[in-house]
């Protein structure tokens, strides 16, 4: 919830984003397949904000 506020004080559009990949992990029947596919995404994520960092912040997000 702390990294949640601390992401909400920053960008509305990224807390958002990482609370819709909690509320998936959480509400999903397939625990496993939920936690993988959530952590693949948010290293891709990861590695595109590394890439791109412009792209990641600005009046679009």
């Amino acid at each position: 919830m702390v990294a949640l506020f601390a992401l909400g004080a920053m960008s509305l559009g990224w807390m958002a984003l990482v609370g819709a990949f909690i509320a998936l992990e959480k509400m999903l029947p397939w625990k496993r397949l939920a936690n993988r596919s959530v952590a693949i995404a948010l290293a891709v994520i990861a590695v595109g904000v590394a890439l791109a960092p412009g792209m990641a912040s600005g009046p679009g997000m």
